[in-house]
C-alpha cells in the first residue's frame, strides 16, 4: 500500500461523505491500512477537506473548477504529494502529475504546465530571498522516465515582461480547462472539433496565400502591359519614320520619271546631243537613304 492509496480512499470519502467515525480515528486507520508513519496523513486530511469545501462553494456558483487560479495552497500541496511519493519510490513523474491533478480536481496539462513553469520560476529567484517559497523534488535530469508530454521549459523573460508573463499563464490554464471541460460535455468529440478548426486555420492560410498570387498576378499583367504599350510606341515611331523614307524615296523616283520622260520626247538628233550629259545626271540620284544611285551610260 501506499499513499496514493490512502489519499484515494481519502478523496473518495469526501466525496461520498462516509466519514461516519471520528477524523482522528479515520485518519489512524487509513494510515494503518497503509503502512504509512502516523501523523503523515493530516497534513493531506486538512488540505483535501479545504479543497473539498471550495469546489463545493464554486459548484454552487456555477463556476467552472479547472478554469480557477492557481492558490499557494494547491501549488504546495502539489509539490509536497510529488515529494513524498518520490520518496516512496515512485520516479515517473508523470503518473505521479497525473495523481496530482486527479486529487486536486484539475487537468493533466493545466498540473503538468504549473509544476515545470513553478520550477523554472524558482531556479531564476535571487538566492538572497528567504521568504520565496522552495520546494525540494527529485532532480529532472535523474528522473528515470520523464513525460513526453511536458511542455517546453518557458524561456527567460525580463522583469519588464512579468505582466505578459502571467497573462500567457492565465491563457494556457484557461486552455487547459476549456480542453477538459470539452472531454466531460457529452456529445462533444474534442478530436473532431480540434480538427476542424484546424482544417479552418489551414483554409484561412491557403486563401491568404491564394490573394497572395492574385496580386503578383496582377503586378506581372500591369507590368507586361507596360511593356506592350512601349514595345507599341517604338513600332509606332518606326512605322512614321519608315513611312517619311517612304515619301522622300517617292519624291526620288518622280524625278527619275521626269528625267526619262523629257529625253524620249527628243528627238533622235537631240538624244545623241544630250545622252552625255542626261547619263551624268542620271549617274548619281540620291535616293531617300542617302545612297548613290549609279546608272550605266
Amino acid at each position: 500500500m501506499s499513499l496514493k492509496s490512502a489519499l484515494s480512499e481519502l478523496k473518495e470519502a469526501f466525496a461520498n461523505q462516509e466519514l461516519g467515525q471520528s477524523e482522528e480515528s479515520f485518519i489512524h486507520e487509513l494510515e494503518n491500512k497503509n503502512n504509512l508513519t502516523s501523523g503523515s496523513l493530516v497534513y493531506y486530511f486538512n488540505n483535501l477537506m479545504m479543497f473539498n469545501m471550495n469546489e463545493n462553494n464554486q459548484n454552487n456558483m456555477d463556476s467552472k473548477k479547472t478554469n480557477r487560479k492557481w492558490t499557494k495552497n494547491e501549488i504546495t500541496f502539489m509539490f509536497q504529494y510529488i515529494k513524498d511519493r518520490q520518496e516512496e519510490g515512485a520516479l515517473n513523474i508523470t503518473e505521479i502529475l497525473e495523481e496530482a491533478a486527479q486529487l486536486l480536481n484539475r487537468g493533466y496539462q493545466s498540473v503538468n504546465y504549473k509544476y515545470y513553469s513553478t520550477l523554472k520560476s524558482n531556479e531564476k529567484e535571487p538566492k538572497s530571498n528567504q521568504n520565496a517559497l522552495h520546494f525540494t523534488t527529485i532532480n529532472e535530469n535523474n528522473v528515470p522516465v520523464i513525460s513526453i508530454e511536458a511542455i517546453n521549459e518557458v524561456p527567460s523573460v525580463p522583469q519588464a515582461t512579468y505582466q505578459n508573463t502571467e497573462q500567457n499563464t492565465d491563457l494556457l490554464d484557461i486552455l487547459s480547462g476549456l480542453i477538459t471541460n470539452v472531454q466531460q460535455l457529452p456529445g462533444l468529440n474534442l478530436n473532431e472539433m480540434l480538427r476542424g478548426l484546424y482544417q479552418l486555420t489551414n483554409m484561412a492560410l491557403q486563401n491568404q496565400e491564394a490573394a497572395q498570387q492574385v496580386e503578383t498576378m496582377k503586378s506581372t499583367i500591369n507590368h507586361e502591359k507596360e511593356a506592350l504599350k512601349e514595345k507599341l510606341v517604338k513600332k509606332e515611331q518606326q512605322l512614321r519614320q519608315e513611312k517619311k523614307r517612304n515619301d522622300e524615296l517617292q519624291l526620288e523616283v518622280s524625278k527619275l520619271a521626269r528625267e526619262i520622260t523629257a529625253f524620249n520626247k527628243l528627238g533622235d538628233a537631240a538624244k545623241i546631243q544630250n545622252l552625255k550629259s542626261y547619263n551624268q545626271r542620271l549617274n548619281y540620284l540620291i535616293d531617300g537613304f542617302g545612297i548613290v544611285l549609279q546608272v550605266g551610260s
